[in-house]
């Protein structure tokens, strides 16, 4: 019975994050218009920020509950899940082309910040001091990218301009998301947590795998509806995007609010994100086309390390004492 109400739990929360983000964003895009903002500004800072919001408010409330390897395990795995299960999967419906800027531009430093991160992981902790540099570094990215202007962000609110909405209404869709999503976190962190005891698999590996691949729902939605609509920029764009906030935001905010620590078995997956995170640059640096049999590729690999990760709790985890 404890392991079914875990379950409820663990879905219930995921839905109600994932939810809460998409009101918040919805909501959010709306205000920003109303206060004048470009498109552009919109997209590079509330929605980028937004798609965010299921990994940042579940790792927050991981480390509030005193579960730092959720925290972690959560930010790594969707990284991970982002570049094999959703590139993957938008890959085997549509061959994606990469853009020569996304080439040389913005995968060169998704992959510079993944290292930059891995490295402040290396001892098993993240500090507030290195939190703010996380945090710091989130803001000379934004920075740097409303200087350049050159990223391609497809975000929710371009519906919302066909259908205006009250400033009441706006804020009352802001207030609702940012509920949802402290509710659907703290539902979300008490089922994992439950699940990994009765599994006897420690809670950085649900957090990798299962709470992962939950958060990164709204990501790979997009995706998919960016390969169906043929916008292969788009596509890799939400990844990269998406894989760069989760490690200067969900992390340099997380660790601001409380310092994590980590199992030092962590580090396979750390290793594995890196892994992942290098050939995918080096991949498009010689085939700029993500085929078919490329996706098929990634999807496969993203399911065997998901099945290493149950089967070998050894190797890749710590078991629950």
């Amino acid at each position: 019975m404890s392991m079914l109400i875990a379950i409820l739990s663990l879905v219930v929360g995921l839905v109600v994050l994932i939810v809460g983000a998409d009101l918040l964003v919805r909501g959010a895009a709306q205000l920003a218009r109303v206060m004048g903002l470009s498109p552009f500004a919109i997209g590079v800072t509330v929605v980028a920020f937004g798609t965010s919001a299921p990994e940042l408010f579940a790792s927050i409330g991981a480390a509030l509950q005193n579960v730092p390897d959720l925290a972690v395990g959560n930010v790594v795995g969707s990284n991970i899940a982002n570049i094999l299960l959703i590139l993957g999967v938008g890959a085997i419906m549509v061959p994606i082309s990469v853009h020569r800027r996304v080439r040389k531009i913005e995968l060169p430093i998704m992959l510079a910040i993944t290292v930059g991160a891995s490295m402040l992981m290396i001892d098993h902790k993240i500090t507030r001091i290195e939190g703010g540099i996380l945090v710091g570094g989130l803001v000379a990215y934004v920075l740097f990218i409303i200087k350049a202007h050159r990223i391609d962000i497809e975000h929710e609110g371009d519906e919302v301009a066909t259908h205006p909405k009250s400033l009441r209404t706006d804020i009352l869709m802001i207030l609702i998301g940012i509920a949802g999503l402290g509710l659907g976190a703290k539902g979300l962190v008490y089922g994992a947590t439950e699940l990994a005891s009765w599994a006897n698999v420690s809670a950085g590996i649900v957090g990798t795998t299962i709470v992962a691949f939950g958060t990164s729902l709204p990501e790979l939605a997009a995706t998919v509806r960016a390969a169906i609509s043929k916008e292969s920029d788009m596509a890799v764009g939400n990844v990269v995007g998406s894989n760069i906030f989760n490690l200067l935001s969900v992390l340099g905010i997380t660790s601001l609010i409380r310092p994590l620590t980590m199992p030092a078995t962590i580090e396979i997956h750390i290793w594995t994100m890196l892994a992942v995170s290098i050939s995918l640059v080096v991949l498009v640096a010689f085939r700029p086309a993500l085929g078919r049999a490329i996706g098929i590729v990634f999807v496969m690999v993203y399911v065997g390390y998901i099945i290493a990760s149950f089967m070998r709790p050894d190797i890749v985890s710590m078991p629950s004492p």
